[in-house]
């Protein structure tokens, strides 16, 4: 346990870092934004292109986004069966609904880089593939319906697939099939870069971090759905899929990750309930630090 924490050391030093700039008022939200940015568009593009490229992949891989996509859609069930049993009101649903259907693996990736490295991480890229595409259609979808703004599901879509990371995780996918590998130099000159992500997650999350919470018991109904749930159903997926070694590590530690960032854009797009959104994932990142640890360990 105490060589796991060692490992695990520099995550929460990244973390307390993101707190300490806020705290300190060196940095603020567009600071994180910034971030954030930063490694959605360049860091994991090529943290993608380094690890995913050297996979050995086999038809069981389509398995994987399949896993990820089936544990929202579950948790994403329970909460509208929350829904109707609190008959909540429209900006609350969506949140409830949203909030529930969305994973933030992205958290989960220096976890999964500090202990089990690139090819860990390639595992979670892949499982992260159904999260997107269930995110670009049918959450974005839900969330409007519970709104009341005019809204273009295709644009968004479209969004989407012009990300750097999605043609990244296409290229590498070209890449392994074909057993090509990149070349030396080029390899020099992503690789750096593509090892700041988890770091900049970490320090961006830190500084997003509030302890503001709102609507309590709701907004840990929404993160027991999503984390523990979630967890359970990725578990029963994993075995029932015979993952094996660090497949079923990497599927099981994301399924118990916390609310996706894109819930909070989403229902402050779709003007839903802001606040429950934020607690929420507040919430979950904070018991995220302490969950993550112990299933770390547990998964050996």
């Amino acid at each position: 346990m105490f060589a796991m924490l060692l490992q695990l050391l520099p995550v929460f030093a990244y973390f307390g870092l993101g707190i300490l700039l806020k705290h300190t008022k060196l940095a603020d939200r567009s600071h994180a934004d910034f971030l954030l940015r930063l490694v959605f568009y360049v860091c994991v593009p090529l943290l993608i292109l380094n690890a995913v490229s050297q996979l050995e992949l086999d038809a069981s891989t389509a398995l994987l986004p399949l896993s990820n996509a089936l544990v929202n859609l579950v948790c994403l069930g329970a909460a509208l069966l929350l829904i109707r049993g609190l008959k909540l009101a429209k900006p609350q649903a969506g949140a409830v609904a949203v909030n529930s259907a969305i994973t933030n693996n992205s958290y989960m990736f220096p976890f999964v880089l500090a202990v089990y490295g690139q090819a860990g991480f390639a595992q979670a890229i892949l499982y992260d593939f159904g999260n997107a595409v269930m995110m670009a259609t049918l959450v974005y979808a839900l969330a409007f319906r519970y709104g009341t703004q005019a809204h273009d599901a295709w644009t968004m879509l479209l969004r989407i697939l012009r990300t750097p990371v999605i043609w990244a995780l296409v290229l590498s996918l070209c890449l392994s099939f074909g057993g090509w590998r990149l070349p030396a130099p080029l390899v020099a000159i992503t690789a750096p870069l593509g090892q700041m992500a988890a770091p900049l997650i970490l320090i961006a999350l830190g500084i997003f971090f509030s302890l503001q919470i709102k609507q309590l018991p709701l907004a840990l109904g929404i993160v027991a759905i999503r984390m523990l749930l979630g967890l359970g159903v990725g578990l029963f997926l994993a075995t029932l899929f015979g993952f094996e070694g660090l497949t079923y590590k990497a599927v099981v530690l994301c399924a118990g990750a916390p609310i996706g960032f894109n819930a909070l854009t989403y229902c402050s797009l779709a003007k839903l309930d802001t606040e429950l959104s934020a607690s929420a994932v507040s919430i979950s990142i904070l018991a995220g630090m302490f969950t993550t640890p112990v299933l770390v360990y547990v998964l050996g």
